[in-house]
């Protein structure tokens, strides 16, 4: 996968709130591509990593002990989730950080992994 390919998987989870189960298996492979030693396929299947609860255990296992910070409004089918991967979130002196922001919190999550994957692999 390159850059450009990424980039447009991140845009549509921040964007869409009708991923599919195909859609989500793409993810999944850019997830492999990108932390290949953190992901576990049998754990992250493409139907729970679109969980709340899926996609947070793929950040805990791609960059534990870093600080996940979510806020965000629920307005019913379309809420509009922000996600801030630190790996210090009491200083401001991150060498990266992970934003993702989308209205489905899953995907907000799975794009601030994503986003700081992709910035870490190029350093």
């Amino acid at each position: 996968m390159q850059d450009p390919e990424l980039e447009v998987l991140i845009d549509r989870l921040e964007s869409r709130t009708d991923f599919t189960l195909a859609d989500l298996d793409g993810v999944l492979r850019a997830l492999v591509f990108l932390l290949p030693d953190t992901v576990q396929d049998e754990e992250n299947t493409a139907q729970r990593i679109g969980t709340a609860d899926g996609a947070m255990h793929v950040a805990d296992n791609a960059f534990p002990d870093w600080d996940v910070h979510i806020r965000g409004r629920a307005y019913g089918k379309h809420g509009r989730w922000h996600c801030t991967l630190r790996e210090n979130g009491k200083l401001d002196n991150d060498a990266a950080i992970g934003l993702g922001q989308s209205p489905v919190l899953a995907q907000a999550v799975l794009a601030a992994v994503l986003r700081l994957a992709m910035i870490l692999k190029r350093d």
